[in-house]
């Protein structure tokens, strides 16, 4: 029997389109899988800007140096990463450490010889296909170092959800793809049937995500706007569609996933992306934790 590891590769919400992504190719390849994702919440969930180590996760069990087993862990003062919200849906899910972008290939691709998977890279919304300069783009560091790890290991990234995450624009999302399929770089198109959206939004109820969980009310149904964080999202049976991506073609067409590639460290990758003249996510939690820092003081 096929195995996968399907791996999340935005901020830790993107785990439970991983977790989607695995129910497809269990239902449509007589597979199994594992999912996982980076250990990465946002700012107004986890006040450390930035992604967490493994060493700062309690009751994770480690796998190697980049990955744990992520069920029952626990982000300092309690939080419940979103990795470990789905584990307990999945039975389990893999946590992965993005500090050391460098060695992410390498404990991924282990992982998955031990264990005879194939990775598959997951994308909640399609801002990976971002190529840096898109005015709506607020989290390129860890798609990037996702993508470039994922092409080394010339894993496929499947887009879910059409703009879900509402950074690139509609039109953005269709001019990249349709680029993808000249350079023969789509290797299928799939959708969320509703029997599985409706199945997963049940169990997912306490999982920290929007972005991934459009893509679910889409296959259910749901036309019109959506309230996301601080934003509207157009939401339509659009969004219920999966894209399955050749990550080798994406990593040519996009310099941040190449600037990011051999970084041995988050703050690195940062001033990497800094060099190519983008703010990231990263940039964002810190200033929203310097801002807090003196108003308290």
């Amino acid at each position: 029997m096929l195995r996968y590891f399907t791996i999340g590769a935005g901020g830790g919400g993107d785990v439970l389109s991983a977790y989607v992504v695995g129910r497809l190719l269990e239902d449509e390849k007589k597979a199994s899988f594992v999912c996982g994702g980076a250990i990465w919440e946002r700012y107004r969930i986890d006040r450390k800007p930035g992604p967490r180590s493994i060493d700062e996760v309690e009751n994770a069990e480690k796998i190697n140096e980049c990955l744990a087993w992520m069920r029952g862990a626990k982000l300092p003062d309690g939080i419940v990463p979103a990795v470990a919200e789905v584990a307990e849906i999945a039975g389990n899910a893999v946590g992965v450490d993005i500090t050391r972008p460098d060695k992410i290939a390498k404990a991924i691709g282990e992982f998955c010889r031990k264990e005879w998977m194939l990775p598959v890279g997951v994308d909640a919304g399609g801002d990976i296909l971002a190529r840096g300069g898109e005015k709506g783009v607020v989290s390129p560091l860890c798609d990037s170092i996702m993508l470039s790890s994922l092409a080394e290991l010339k894993a496929p990234v499947a887009i879910v959800g059409f703009g879900s995450d509402g950074e690139l624009a509609r039109a953005e999302l269709e001019k990249y793809l349709s680029e993808l399929a000249g350079l023969d770089a789509i290797v299928c198109v799939t959708a969320i049937s509703k029997s599985l959206a409706e199945e997963v939004l049940k169990k997912a109820g306490n999982v920290k995500t929007h972005a991934s969980k459009i893509p679910l009310l889409s296959a259910s149904g749901y036309f019109g706007k959506y309230r996301s964080w601080d934003e509207e999202i157009p939401v339509s049976i659009l969004n219920s569609l999966v894209f399955f991506v050749k990550s080798e073609v994406l990593y040519d067409l996009n310099p941040m996933a190449q600037a990011v590639r051999g970084c041995k460290s988050i703050e690195e990758a940062n001033e990497a992306l800094h060099g190519l003249g983008i703010t990231t996510e990263l940039d964002l939690e810190l200033e929203l934790a310097k801002n807090s820092a003196e108003r308290q003081g």
